[in-house]
């Protein structure tokens, strides 16, 4: 129970008055270290550029010293960047998660899977919601020369610590989170047609099962 009053905690400060432009990581010891996350490689004199403009896959942070690491996902539990920067250096809060791909049908409780995440690739992620009972994710991809955004969940008692499940359409993810409880609710569901239809689904989701749990 510490390590969530912790994060809440730190969490509140970085949005706080008291740490305005103030960036942070996190570490998985729950420590929270004050730092600069370079707005473009250049600034610390990173090369190539494409390799170190990604805060998806690792950022450069800058401390009180003047020392300064560059950290890839998974080296810690995450990070917050309070201006977004070049490229894919984005503003917000990030979380190092590990992807699991299920089967669209299926619905794999933690204790029932026989897979291990040991070693599959961390991914810094950037929080969109946290719910109660689920949380919503996305991450961003330089294609050519557009950018593309993909979309995970995380379902409290559900998904393993620290992984996420892919989620690839809005049909998808009413599907994923029509529990029994809930079910019929869900499939009568109205949510926006565009991206922000996937935060709109996990929101009432959440709504829902409190209401439900009552």
């Amino acid at each position: 129970m510490k390590k969530y009053s912790l994060l809440f905690f730190v969490i509140c400060i970085a949005f706080g008055q008291g740490a305005k432009g103030q960036d942070y990581i996190i570490t998985w010891e729950n420590d929270t270290i004050a730092c600069k996350l370079p707005g473009s490689s250049n600034e610390v004199g990173l090369k190539p550029r494409n390799k170190y403009e990604d805060g998806y896959q690792r950022i450069a942070a800058v401390f009180a010293d003047d020392s300064m690491r560059v950290i890839n996902a998974g080296e810690i539990k995450g990070y917050l960047r309070k201006k977004h920067g070049k490229r894919l250096l984005c503003d917000g809060f990030f979380e190092a998660k590990q992807i699991i791909f299920l089967d669209t049908k299926k619905r794999t409780l933690v204790d029932e899977r026989k897979d291990t995440e040991k070693n599959k690739p961390w991914v810094f992620m950037n929080r969109l919601i946290e719910g109660k009972y689920a949380s919503l994710y996305i991450v961003y991809q330089l294609i050519g020369n557009s950018y593309e955004s993909a979309y995970y969940l995380s379902r409290y008692g559900i998904e393993a610590p620290n992984t996420v499940i892919s989620i690839y359409s809005r049909k998808r993810l009413v599907d994923m989170l029509s529990d029994e409880d809930i079910a019929n609710e869900m499939k009568n569901i109205s949510y926006r047609k565009s991206s922000k239809g996937f935060s709109d689904i996990v929101i009432e989701y959440n709504r829902l099962k409190v209401a439900a749990a009552r």
